[in-house]
């Protein structure tokens, strides 16, 4: 299968943070993936190079991460990043790793500055080439929070951060890579500009964007390559209002997950029915009622690809202990598998086919307590040797992405990374 997302839920930070100093990722409605959030490794791909870590006493020969479920983690010293300040956050691609160094938007008297972003890549999270500036030419709270791949190459989307009023924020600046490491900033779109585009998701299909138009109606839009788009055409529905809520891009098409609310009475619609779409090439929708789906107006559904399927997961406000999910191999035919870990809504982080946990003990120190999510979105303990990402009294906090040859921790000042090699 090919790529899926980068990174679509954006690598974790084990550690709490400012949201003042951390940009968020988008929020589509809620914040992800990540969304976003790293592609399905790539079978056509050719192998990582064998390196050897710059840290470690003897060669350690880096290949492919297993495709199927993982077990364990060898954790290896990878070295520091090639970078000297500022943020740095990580992801993963089909081609390996991105990393990007990010200064603040402003200084300690709330003026703003001029944004530079910095990017740096490597085919297996050991060897990084020299970092490239990208164009940005604005200033202010603005940084990368999502990376998106599809066939076409990779899309980074910038997105204001720092503010914690007035709803999801909208994608501000795009940039276009097939390396990771040369990026190209891209004009937006009339649409973009003119509306609100929340998330944008790549994938196999190619991209897919879901936002509001000017007149503050719902939409989506495609593209095979970020460059070019064109505005889908909504799902049609014989009764009610039509609220989507989020956007994939699977192989053979693309799938959008989200409600029809009926009339409104007396503290809200009087139904909601919460479903599934699946198109093609985002002109004709057939759609799939979801299960034993709460009839909740407040609720709102997810999706994320995980080992080669689909899975979408429910959020009641208040009640995000225990979402209800369903599992699908093509994006139309969905199978309830039940309630899945809470922590799939804000502590994962994925590949587009792997998606990883890594909390903190209890005291907040020591090594991350790190797992996995099978087909179903059940979560599983993976066993842990080597020299892991620990977390000390005064260190700085860890994030994480995967990529092709496994989970790369990395502290936020880019100072020290360790690989983790799965089996």
């Amino acid at each position: 299968m090919l790529p899926i997302v980068v990174s679509a839920l954006a690598a974790i930070l084990v550690t709490a943070c400012s949201a003042a100093t951390v940009p968020p990722a988008p929020a589509s409605p809620m914040s992800a993936p990540s969304s976003s959030a790293a592609p399905h490794p790539n079978p056509s791909a050719p192998p990582s190079r064998s390196a050897t870590p710059s840290m470690s006493s003897s060669p350690v020969v880096v290949g492919q991460a297993p495709r199927g479920a993982w077990s364990a983690i060898r954790w290896i010293q990878s070295g520091a990043l090639p970078f000297t300040s500022n943020e740095i956050t990580v992801r993963g691609w089909s081609g390996g790793f991105i990393a990007l160094e990010q200064s603040p938007g402003s200084d300690d008297k709330g003026n703003e500055l001029l944004v530079i972003i910095r990017a740096a890549q490597s085919t297996d999270g050991l060897r990084w080439s020299a970092p490239t500036t990208l164009e940005t030419g604005f200033a202010g709270n603005l940084a990368i929070a999502s990376i998106v791949e599809s066939p076409g190459g990779l899309l980074a989307l910038a997105y204001p951060y720092g503010d914690t009023c007035g709803g999801p924020e909208s994608v501000a600046a795009m940039w276009s890579s097939s390396d990771g490491l040369r990026w190209h900033r891209l004009a937006m779109p009339n649409d973009f500009g003119s509306g609100q585009v929340r998330t944008v998701a790549g994938g196999p299909a190619g991209f897919v964007a879901l936002g509001v138009r000017s007149d503050s109606t719902q939409a989506i839009w495609t593209s095979p390559d970020g460059r070019a788009w064109t505005r889908g055409k909504l799902p049609r529905v014989s009764s009610g209002t039509l609220a989507l809520d989020e956007v994939a891009s699977v192989e053979g098409g693309f799938v959008l997950v989200g409600s029809v609310l009926g009339e409104e009475g007396c503290g809200g619609p009087g139904h909601v029915r919460f479903a599934t779409w699946f198109s093609r090439d985002g002109s004709a929708w057939t759609r799939t009622n979801l299960p034993g789906a709460v009839p909740d107006p407040t609720a709102t559904i997810h999706v994320q690809p995980l080992l080669g399927r689909v899975l979408a997961y429910q959020i009641l406000p208040g009640d995000e202990t225990s979402p209800l999910a369903w599992t699908s191999a093509d994006g139309q035919s969905w199978t309830s598998v039940g309630a899945v870990s809470s922590d799939i809504v804000w502590a994962s982080v994925s590949d587009g086919s792997h998606t990883i946990q890594a909390l903190l003990p209890d005291d907040g120190i020591g090594a991350p307590i790190l797992t996995a999510l099978d087909e179903s979105g059940a979560r599983a303990e993976l066993r842990q040797d080597g020299d892991p990402p620990a977390t000390t009294v005064d260190g700085p906090g860890w994030i994480y992405a995967v990529g092709p040859t496994g989970v790369l921790a990395v502290t936020t000042d880019g100072r020290q990374s360790r690989l983790g090699i799965p089996r």
